[in-house]
């Protein structure tokens, strides 16, 4: 058996499934089978938590695939693009979902900056000068000025306005 670890951080990255979709992976796994590998960083799941979990419980066999990443921001920033391209997501919760990796991209873009000889720093406009909210506003497929009233929504807003936003429930404008 696979001595897979959990990281709470990265498990928290992803967002849940709902209660129908849960069923339905579940239904699938027990019907087909786990046909997708779990990808694991050293001992670490990066990708598969829900079927991790499915088929722990039901006993489920399933295969594991290794890939290697620099660091933690780079798992972060290859778990979110993953998941971007798997679920039908609106536009809070993609944008939601890379705000998720802005802390990996702003170190890179730290890293960046220490450019040439004795690290001085590179100028706003080098080209690799990274721009961390038109980067976000791009993989999430809406506007930077979108972006900013989703940090904004973040921050301030009620829990129970944010649910209404990842369920469609309220626009992203109304709610900022």
């Amino acid at each position: 058996m696979h001595n897979i670890q959990i990281d709470s951080e990265f498990q928290a990255l992803i967002p849940p499934l709902s209660a129908e979709e849960r069923a339905q992976l579940e239904a699938n796994l027990l019907a087909d089978g786990c046909r997708d590998p779990l990808v694991v960083w050293g001992d670490v799941l990066v990708d598969g938590h829900n079927r991790h979990e499915i088929c722990t419980r039901h006993g489920l066999p399933f295969e594991v695939v290794a890939r290697e990443f620099d660091s933690r921001e780079d798992v972060v920033v290859w778990m979110v693009d993953n998941q971007r391209g798997r679920r039908n997501l609106n536009d809070f919760q993609r944008t939601e979902l890379q705000l998720k990796k802005k802390s990996a991209i702003a170190a890179k873009a730290r890293s960046n900056q220490q450019g040439g000889q004795g690290g001085v720093l590179l100028p706003a406009n080098s080209p690799k000068a990274i721009d961390t909210r038109k980067e976000i506003a791009a993989a999430a497929g809406v506007g930077e000025n979108t972006v900013s009233k989703v940090e904004r929504i973040q921050e301030t807003a009620a829990p129970e306005l944010v649910t209404a936003l990842r369920e469609s429930k309220v626009s992203i404008n109304a709610a900022a």
